[in-house]
């Protein structure tokens, strides 16, 4: 008798469904293997996979945000705008994301915020190299896509999505 044959004597078993089962078993290791290693990587938050840039067409205004996050947490932005050295700039922020999140924290403090129409106008001043730099700190309960704009002038403009997990 041969060790893939099915045998009645002692215990009786049915060879074809037990390869059958080992196969479904070998498939979920692997499955479980490629969850961990997406976590490990930041599929699903605080990873290199969950961590991108967004920059304008022309090189003046750049956005480093999460791409995943989860709902409830909180998560940081770094907005750096080019502009003309010590002269203040205007930074005009929206979309979804100023209306399903809330603004924790700003820093450093804009010179002067102004509500415009659903988005949010802010003067920055630079620094003596003309670069200014905007961290907020965002929270939002919702869960899914959230889409942000970022603006300075009419030409540079960068768009970016948050994907929140539950």
């Amino acid at each position: 008798m041969h060790d893939d044959e099915s045998r009645q004597y002692p215990v009786e078993e049915d060879m074809p469904m037990q390869r059958r089962v080992w196969r479904f078993e070998r498939i979920g290791w692997y499955v479980l293997l490629l969850i961990v290693l997406l976590a490990l990587a930041g599929a699903f938050g605080n990873g290199p996979l969950s961590e991108a840039t967004a920059v304008s067409a022309d090189g003046r205004l750049r956005v480093d945000y999460p791409r995943l996050s989860r709902a409830g947490t909180t998560e940081s932005l770094r907005i750096t705008v080019h502009g003309t050295p010590g002269e203040p700039l205007q930074l005009l922020l929206g979309g979804s994301l100023l209306r399903e999140a809330s603004i924790e924290t700003l820093q450093p403090e804009p010179q002067a915020s102004l509500s415009h129409g659903k988005s949010l106008l802010l003067e920055l001043g630079t620094s003596g190299d003309g670069i200014a730099t905007l961290y907020l700190t965002l929270r939002s309960e919702h869960v899914g896509s959230l889409e942000g704009v970022a603006r300075i002038g009419p030409s540079s403009a960068v768009r970016f999505t948050i994907f929140l997990y539950p």
